[in-house]
C-alpha cells in the first residue's frame, strides 16, 4: 500500500527541517510527545539529540505499525489526549496535518504542563491577514502573547513527498501557574556553583544575570498585587445599590509611543517586560558593533526571536553559548561583505582585472578605489570648494562596514577609530592629500572617488588569506599592487 495515496495529510519532515525547528532547543535528557509522529523522523531524531523518552501519537493504521518499534505510543487520536496524560512532557514537537495545524497546535498548547515548550509547522496560510476568525485567530492570538512564528518558506518541495505550501514554525512556551509559576527560572545549586565557577570567562557576569531574572521576577509579582489592590479599590468605591456607578473604576494600562493610554493584560506586561530584559542581555553583549550592515539584519532578526523566549537564567546562558558558537561566522560573514563591497566598484581594486567576479583566485588591491564618496562642490554653489568634502550621499558607510569587519577580524577597538566623515570634518584636508584613517590611508578627488591604501601589509594580507579559505580558493600569495 503506499502511504502517501492513502493518507493525504502524510508529508515526511526532512532531517534538515526538524534541524530548523530544534534550533537553540536542548532535550537531551528531558521527555517528548511527538503529537503526529507519521513514520517517525522527528521521533528517531529525537532520540539522537538523547531525549530520555519520546512518546507518541499517530492515527493512521499503516503508519502506526512503523512507529510501534521506535517509541511507546500514548495514544492514536492526539485530539483525545488529555493533560493529566502529559502532565510529566517537557516538550512536544510536531508536524500535524497541514489541514488542521491550527487546531492541534492549540490543543498541544491548552494541555501542555506549566514549563513545556512547544514546537510545532504548519501552513503559513494559518498567519495570512485575510484569514482571521476560529481557530486561526486564536492561533495568532496565542503566538502574540505566548511565542513566536517564523517563516520557513517552501521547505517541502523537494522533500520525500513534495508540496510548494509555505509553512511557518511555531514556538510556544506555556507559562506556570500560581505560586509555581516562576519555578526553574533561577538555577539549582549544582548548576548555580558552575555558572559562578565559570564567571571569569563569560561573556555576562553571573551576577548581573541572576539580578535582571530576580527583577523580571519581582516586576510581575508587584504588577500582581497592584492588580489585585485596583480590582479591590474598584469593589470597594461602586455602591451597588446606586444607579450612578460612581467614581471611573482603576484600570490597568500603559501609555504607547503616541501618548494614548491601552490597556495591558497580565500577560501581554509579561510578554513586554520579557523583551526588555532580553534587550538588556543583547545590548551587553553588543553584538552589533562590529556587524556590517546585512549582518545587522540578521542580528537583529536574531535578537527579535530570543525576546520571545521566557527570561530564565538558563535561557540566557543558552542564548550565551550559541553566542559564543556564532562568533567565528560572524567574523566570516563580515569579512566577506567588505571583501565583495571593494570589488563590485572597480575593475582596479582586485588582481582579478573584472569589476566583479564570484568564483576565481584573485585578492582585493593593497590600494583600492570607491566612487560617490567626495563632492567637489557646496551643494548650492558652483564655486569649487577649496577642502576635501565627503558627499551627503556616498559610501561612507560602506566603508564603516569595512572597518567593523576588521576591527573584528584584528581585535582592534572599533570605538577608537572616529567615523570617516568625523575625521574628515575634524581638520581640513587637501585634494589629493593624503591622509590616515583606521586601517587605511586615504585621498579624495574633486570627480567623486577616494584612494584607500592599508597601512600594514599583513592586515591586507591576512584578510584576502581569510577570505579565499572561505570562499574555497587557492590561498593567495603576497601579490597585486603595491603602496607608494
Amino acid at each position: 500500500m503506499n502511504m502517501f495515496s492513502s493518507n493525504a495529510d502524510f508529508y515526511p519532515t526532512p532531517v534538515e527541517v526538524i534541524n530548523q525547528m530544534m534550533i537553540g532547543e536542548d532535550v537531551s535528557g528531558k521527555t517528548v510527545l511527538e503529537p503526529s509522529a507519521g513514520s517517525g523522523n522527528i521521533v528517531e531524531w529525537l532520540w539522537r539529540a538523547g531525549a530520555a523518552n519520546v512518546i507518541a501519537c499517530e492515527n493512521d493504521p499503516l503508519l502506526l505499525k512503523i512507529l510501534r518499534g521506535k517509541c511507546d505510543i500514548l495514544a492514536e487520536d492526539f485530539l483525545t489526549v488529555t493533560s493529566e496524560q502529559v502532565s510529566h512532557v517537557d516538550y512536544i514537537v510536531m508536524n500535524p496535518p497541514f489541514s488542521e495545524g491550527a487546531k492541534h497546535i492549540l490543543h498541544a498548547f491548552d494541555i501542555a504542563p506549566a514549563g513545556c515548550t512547544i514546537i510545532a509547522l504548519c501552513n503559513s496560510s494559518n498567519f495570512d491577514r485575510d484569514w482571521n476568525h476560529g481557530n486561526t485567530k486564536k492561533l495568532k492570538e496565542t503566538v502574540e502573547l505566548y511565542g513566536q512564528s517564523e517563516y520557513l518558506g517552501e521547505v517541502f518541495k523537494d522533500s520525500e513527498r513534495c508540496t510548494n505550501v509555505g509553512v511557518e514554525l511555531v514556538k510556544l512556551y506555556k507559562p506556570g501557574e500560581g505560586s509555581s509559576e516562576f519555578d526553574g527560572y533561577f538555577f539549582s545549586q549544582f548548576d548555580d556553583d558552575q555558572a559562578r565557577a565559570n564567571d571569569g570567562e563569560g561573556l555576562i557576569k553571573y551576577n548581573l544575570v541572576r539580578e535582571l531574572v530576580g527583577r523580571y521576577v519581582s516586576a510581575v509579582k508587584l504588577f500582581d498585587e497592584t492588580l489585585k489592590a485596583a480590582q479591590l479599590i474598584n469593589e470597594t468605591a461602586i455602591c451597588p445599590e446606586a444607579d450612578d456607578k460612581g467614581p471611573i473604576p482603576i484600570r490597568f494600562a500603559t501609555v504607547n509611543d503616541e501618548g494614548k493610554a491601552i490597556d495591558i493584560s497580565r500577560q501581554r506586561y509579561k510578554k513586554e517586560l520579557q523583551k526588555y530584559y532580553w534587550r538588556i542581555i543583547f545590548r551587553k553583549l553588543k553584538m552589533e558593533k562590529y556587524a556590517t550592515r546585512q549582518l545587522r539584519e540578521q542580528i537583529n532578526k536574531f535578537v527579535e526571536k530570543q525576546t520571545n523566549v521566557p527570561f530564565t537564567m538558563h535561557n540566557i546562558y543558552q542564548v550565551l553559548q550559541i553566542v559564543v558558537q556564532t562568533n567565528g561566522p560572524r567574523m566570516n560573514k563580515a569579512l566577506e561583505e567588505a571583501f565583495d563591497t571593494i570589488c563590485s566598484f572597480s575593475a582596479e581594486n582586485s588582481t582579478a582585472g573584472e569589476k566583479w567576479r564570484t568564483n576565481a583566485n584573485y585578492m582585493v588591491n593593497r590600494r583600492f578605489i570607491l566612487p560617490g564618496i567626495c563632492e567637489g562642490y557646496w551643494w548650492h554653489s558652483k564655486n569649487s570648494y577649496p577642502y576635501l568634502r565627503l558627499s551627503y550621499c556616498s559610501l561612507e558607510n560602506r566603508m564603516d562596514d569595512i572597518t567593523k569587519a576588521l576591527c573584528l577580524f584584528t581585535g582592534r577597538n572599533y570605538d577608537e577609530i572616529p567615523t570617516l566623515w568625523t575625521l574628515v570634518n575634524k581638520d581640513n584636508k587637501e585634494w589629493g592629500e593624503w591622509f590616515e584613517w583606521g586601517f587605511f590611508r586615504c585621498r579624495g578627488y574633486k570627480k567623486g572617488t577616494m584612494h584607500f591604501e592599508f597601512l600594514d601589509e599583513d592586515v591586507w594580507f591576512k584578510f584576502n588569506y581569510e577570505v579565499a579559505k572561505m570562499k574555497g580558493w587557492s590561498l593567495p600569495k603576497k601579490t597585486g599592487k603595491k603602496a607608494s
